[in-house]
């Protein structure tokens, strides 16, 4: 075949001097698996340990890490009742960019790490406070939310009589609902 004549097959590009190589070493992926439904926020620790031990040089092996990783979500967390299980995750998250942990660096993004180290202090802080949920709005103080036993020591005690007067009220309202209002 002359130099000048183009090739059916290439055009006027010279053809690859050998086949890409096909990859036939990779298994066919059969299905994705299903997320693990973790029991504890400790099952969810020791997990992630476990993959950062065999870490090796595959894309499988991270995009593994990676949807575990992001397993960790903000109701997760508050659904967690133990502090030291969040106490470890927390150092998880705050050394991810340290270089020993791949995948928590790569899964989230930084507002997304921030967002769940600021809910695992929040929740240890809750916990520790001997709270499960936090307290809710409203405000600072409300009468028709306090204990009966607060609400006849405030009355004794408070120093403001315009208060005080508001306080009664509740104490009498409650009285009524006990009793029934009074002809």
């Amino acid at each position: 075949m002359s130099a000048r004549q183009p090739d059916l097959f290439h055009g006027d590009k010279q053809p690859p001097r050998s086949a890409p190589p096909l990859r036939a070493y990779r298994k066919p992926a059969k299905s994705t698996p299903a997320a693990f439904a973790w029991e504890s926020m400790a099952s969810w620790v020791r997990h992630m340990h476990r993959l950062f031990a065999i870490e090796r040089p595959s894309s499988d092996h991270y995009a593994r890490v990676r949807t575990t990783a992001r397993e960790l979500t903000v109701e997760r967390i508050r659904q967690c009742r133990h502090a030291d299980d969040l106490s470890r995750c927390e150092a998880m998250l705050v050394h991810a960019d340290s270089g020993w942990l791949y995948g928590l660096d790569r899964a989230f993004t930084r507002a997304e790490r921030g967002e769940r180290l600021v809910e695992i202090r929040n929740r240890i802080v809750l916990l520790g406070l001997g709270r499960m949920e936090p307290k809710p709005k409203g405000p600072r103080l409300d009468p028709m939310r306090l204990p009966d036993a607060a609400l006849l020591r405030l009355i004794q005690t408070h120093a403001d009589p315009h208060l005080v007067e508001h306080l009664r009220a509740e104490r009498q309202r409650r009285l009524d609902t006990i009793t029934g209002p009074k002809p």
